[in-house]
């Protein structure tokens, strides 16, 4: 009976240690906003300046002040229980490596990226605020988080993968190329608000009351690759820092428009495969972070909008990840 609740208890630690990579990736985006509302009181005044908005010049003050220890502290406590589920993760696959369909590489993958990840933050302590550094850990947690999903998926039984026939063939590599186009889309999102590059463009659908404002696209998206960790956002001018929200802007574009055309074809033509339910999850989670997005842009970058936004990003690209699981070739000794 021991044996047979070991699959149950592995499920069931995957689905906490989902819940707590979604928390630690919303919660470190709620460190982040609420450090750039601090330098801009003004709301969209500050793109008025001729220079990078005064939030991304007041991170360091808002990183020694005393209200920071107790995210920080929060933010380790996180941190270290879904490191303990992790452990207890790959501890109940290995145990089980013997059972058809056991897995065991993912599992202890994702517990070495996340030791990785707080070997990355230790060594890094003094460069905790630099974009580089926090844009490592945002990526970092995200495919943790898309790891435990895809764990999950291979345990449950809600969300299948449907058989092979050529109809899912040919949607199988376009759920794939709708993955990396969002995770493009959400990467740039990251760098835009490590660099708190939001404040830069106060207004939608223009930036600065411009379609194409002054823009520095070098000096914002690859600065980075000469200066290293050493790279800081408050260096950036108004320009590059324009540059790297219009570069978001224009990733996630072309991601509504592909995702919402594949989720409009998946309801199309899914229902003979059973797969147009996943068609209208993606269509409603697109929706949500696309409008999410407009209202941070027009609302100043409000905490609560900001955070949002961020956790539909991070639900999207679960959503983005059951699609292709839903549509691979069910994988040998599935249950």
């Amino acid at each position: 009976m021991a044996t047979k609740s070991r699959p149950v208890l592995f499920f069931r630690t995957a689905l906490f240690a989902v819940a707590f990579a979604l928390t630690s990736v919303v919660f470190g985006a709620y460190m982040r906003i609420s450090e750039a509302r601090l330098g801009c009181p003004d709301g969209p005044a500050c793109a008025a300046q001729p220079t990078t908005p005064a939030a991304a010049q007041s991170v360091h003050a808002a990183n020694s002040a005393n209200g920071r220890a107790w995210k920080d502290t929060l933010a380790r406590y996180i941190a270290g229980t879904l490191g303990l589920l992790l452990v207890r993760l790959a501890v109940l696959g290995w145990q089980m490596r013997r059972r058809p369909g056991q897995q065991v590489l993912i599992p202890a993958s994702t517990l070495v990226l996340v030791f990785g990840l707080t070997i990355i933050g230790i060594v890094t302590i003094d460069l905790q605020s630099k974009p580089l550094v926090m844009m490592i850990q945002l990526l970092g947690n995200l495919l943790v988080l898309a790891l435990l999903w895809w764990i999950v998926l291979r345990e449950q039984r809600l969300f299948r993968s449907v058989a092979v026939t050529p109809l899912t063939r040919r949607l199988r590599w376009r759920a794939a190329v709708s993955l990396v186009i969002g995770m493009v889309a959400i990467t740039l999102g990251g760098w835009s608000m490590v660099n708190h590059a939001a404040l830069a463009c106060p207004d939608f659908p223009t930036c600065q009351g411009a379609y194409w404002p002054s823009v520095d696209f070098g000096d914002g998206l690859l600065r980075w690759t000469f200066e290293g960790l050493g790279y800081d956002r408050t260096e950036l001018g108004l320009s590059a820092a324009a540059a790297i929200h219009i570069a978001h802007r224009a990733a996630a574009l072309i991601a509504a428009l592909y995702l919402g055309w594949f989720s409009l074809h998946l309801l199309r033509v899914g229902i003979q495969d059973a797969v147009c339910r996943y068609g209208l999850l993606l269509l409603v989670m697109l929706s949500f972070a696309i409008a999410f997005g407009i209202m941070e842009s027009v609302g100043g970058l409000p905490l609560l909008l900001g955070v949002t936004h961020n956790a539909v990003a991070a639900l999207l690209l679960l959503t983005l990840v059951t699609v292709y699981h839903v549509l691979r070739a069910p994988p040998r000794g599935s249950r």
